[in-house]
């Protein structure tokens, strides 16, 4: 008897891939007996399947509060499958446009949970590089991070600013919660987030958020990089803050939304 299309279908992955459809951009904390409730399963075999994720890191747990997030390895894989989508073909002609005109390194991130992953980046020639972080939670000293952060509701910022750690990167890290939410608010109104070697020593930054179309929430955001070897903060702001954020609304109508 020829096998049915339902005899090879492995019903607990579907079950596993149903709970890590559950979180997203509004449902980003889930307790195990939610979790089990939303999915219609038994709460052993439901954490059963969660206390896999977790081992293998596609899912964090509060060892307080015991609530769950995503973690590093299923933020590592969705950038994967950004970039099996050939993310640069969407994004290349218009980063080809701003490099031609203005000879400026740009990167653009995606915001997934409480992490920033750069899907895109593109240095000038001869230009100082840089290792930073493809997947990092370092939101509070990095210019995407406060660009993402200055465009969510209250609510969900004031969580997102509890997580920061407010380790000290450089001298000029932001230090603690009070400051940073000035430097938000001057970015809310700016329309843009910037850097003074708050992430890495020499490096400065201004970046725009890139928005959901309908829903106007941050999705991720687009970054301008230099150095204090080619220019002050101020000079850069002065030069590209216009064409940062005109770049951050055109990837507003290109960059799927998430």
């Amino acid at each position: 008897m020829a096998k049915r299309p339902m005899d090879y279908f492995a019903k607990t992955l579907e079950k596993g891939m149903r709970i890590l459809n559950l979180f997203d951009e509004k449902n980003s904390a889930w307790s195990l007996t939610a979790v089990a409730e939303k999915i219609g399963m038994n709460l052993t075999s439901t954490y059963r399947l969660v206390n896999t994720f977790i081992e293998l890191g596609y899912l964090n747990k509060d060892s307080n509060s015991k609530i769950l997030r995503l973690g590093p390895m299923a933020v590592a894989m969705g950038n994967r499958i950004i970039r099996g989508f050939d993310m640069h073909r969407l994004i290349d002609p218009l980063v080809n446009e701003i490099q031609c005109q203005y000879n400026v390194s740009i990167d653009i991130s995606l915001f997934q949970s409480h992490f920033l992953v750069q899907v895109y980046n593109r240095e000038t020639p001869n230009t100082l590089v840089y290792n930073q972080d493809v997947v990092s939670d370092f939101l509070y000293c990095t210019a995407s991070g406060k660009a993402v952060m200055a465009s969510l509701p209250d609510d969900e910022l004031e969580e997102l600013v509890r997580r920061q750690s407010f380790e000290a990167r450089t001298e000029k890290t932001i230090s603690g919660k009070e400051e940073l939410y000035e430097d938000l608010a001057s970015a809310r109104k700016r329309g843009y987030a910037t850097n003074n070697e708050e992430y890495i020593k020499g490096l400065i930054a201004i970046a725009a958020p890139v928005l959901n179309q309908s829903t106007k929430r941050p999705i991720g955001a687009a970054c301008f990089t230099s150095t204090t070897l080619d220019q002050s903060l101020a000079e850069f702001e002065d030069k590209y803050s216009t064409v940062l954020r005109e770049f951050a609304n055109r990837l507003t109508g290109v960059i799927p939304n998430s």
